[in-house]
């Protein structure tokens, strides 16, 4: 249920490292197309996530949820900050589409089948924090949520990203 979101979301989480390629394309050649078609798929890629909580939030069943505990799950933040880095680091990166799609088709094929996705930078840039939750039930979620949670009863409705992700939704709506 709804894995494409969560595989999409968690997809995403790698799309400013796009703009960075922008810069090294735009240092190594000029301002080009490849720099202009970096710049729009970085925007792009950077907004999905914003869009996929607005559709989720908008659209989904409202659940009442019992949590039994409750963590911070931010432990990949600086990993995936540090990624984005990556290519100015490598400065000497050689661009080819083909290969470029190829090895996203991978990765969006592996995030696909991973459960829980680890904290998203974009989405902690706009207050967002990731959790992972055990429900009262003993199932682990990963938990998004505006709020700094810090005792498990305060999650008290939450709406279901997939079989594995939830949001935490402040009041019954």
């Amino acid at each position: 249920m709804r894995n494409y979101l969560k595989t999409l979301l968690f997809f995403s989480a790698f799309s400013p490292v796009l703009f960075t390629l922008a810069y090294v394309q735009y240092d190594l050649h000029g301002f080009r197309a490849a720099v202009i078609y970096l710049l729009v798929t970085g925007a792009l890629g950077t907004a999905i996530p914003i869009w996929i909580l607005m559709l989720i939030i908008k659209s989904s069943e409202l659940i009442s949820f019992n949590a039994k505990k409750v963590e911070s799950n931010d432990f990949m933040l600086f990993v995936f900050v540090a990624g984005y880095f990556m290519p100015i680091i490598n400065h000497g990166v050689n661009l080819d589409f083909t290969k470029s799609a190829f090895m996203a088709l991978i990765f969006f094929s592996l995030f696909w089948f991973i459960n829980n996705i680890p904290a998203h930078p974009v989405l902690r840039l706009i207050k967002y924090r990731f959790y992972k939750v055990e429900s009262s039930t003993g199932m682990v979620y990963t938990l998004i949520s505006k709020k700094e949670i810090t005792d498990p009863k305060n999650i008290r409705y939450v709406k279901k990203i997939s079989n594995w992700m939830l949001i935490e939704v402040s009041n019954a709506k």
